[in-house]
């Protein structure tokens, strides 16, 4: 499996602190075989399809520079709808199959770990070294978030499982 994962701070990233194929730890339920550098050419394709695809319908939008994120606000709404997903997925658990292996309980786990339901992973730090972690940790830094704050996309690395 291929994915995408995306240098993402509250500050701008300086080039000289983008993250490297050699800098970057697997999170919580991640986990590649390598990382290798996407093409040059792919950036503003990868930063529109984060934007449009990956992150929550509405919540964002690209800034002119078409590089930096800016924050719509709708935090308390996908919130709501987030819980909603989280309640029926932990209804759907019982204790015949609650020790299946790919059951309901392991559903719900990565619901939890991973939101947006995204094989992309996220690196928060602004600096060149960092950790790959799946949407969870994305999606508590935009709850801290005010409607019209930047986030500013660093390097983005490609992986391969």
């Amino acid at each position: 499996m291929h994915g995408i994962v995306y240098q993402i701070s509250t500050s701008h990233i300086d080039s000289d602190d983008y993250i490297g194929i050699d800098t970057v730890s697997e999170g919580d339920m991640a986990g590649f075989n390598y990382l290798y550098d996407t093409e040059e050419g792919e950036r503003s394709e990868l930063i529109h399809d984060l934007v449009e695809r990956i992150l929550p319908k509405g919540m964002f939008t690209l800034d002119a520079d078409n590089e930096t994120i800016v924050y719509q606000g709708g935090f308390e709404v996908w919130r709501k709808s987030y819980l909603g997903l989280i309640r029926t997925k932990t209804e759907a658990i019982d204790e015949d199959n609650i020790m299946e292996w790919i059951g309901p309980a392991y559903q719900l786990q990565k619901a939890i770990v991973n939101p947006l339901e995204s094989p992309d992973y996220f690196v928060l730090e602004s600096d060149s070294y960092g950790t790959a972690e799946r949407s969870r940790e994305l999606m508590l830094m935009v709850g801290k978030l005010e409607a019209g704050a930047k986030l500013y996309v660093g390097e983005i690395l490609g992986y391969h499982t």
